[in-house]
């Protein structure tokens, strides 16, 4: 019985989690930069604004608009 309440309590934590994430990412997701991996690169699309992206850019990355933001 106790390892349902933890379960239960998991997957809540979880929940809201992943609906706080789901809301922050609804606003902030405007700009992008491509980070350089080993193999590739990756998208990073977590600045609202033009000069957010820009500040956390890594070495020579370009800052670009979203190209899904506003398709929701």
């Amino acid at each position: 019985m106790k390892w349902k309440l933890v379960l239960s309590g998991t997957l809540m934590a979880a929940y809201l989690v992943t609906a706080a994430h789901a809301q922050q990412g609804s606003r902030s997701d405007a700009w992008c930069r491509d980070m350089p991996l080993d193999r590739g690169t990756v998208q990073i699309c977590q600045a609202f604004t033009y000069q957010q992206c820009m500040n956390s850019r890594v070495a020579n990355e370009r800052c670009y608009p979203n190209p899904r933001h506003g398709r929701r």
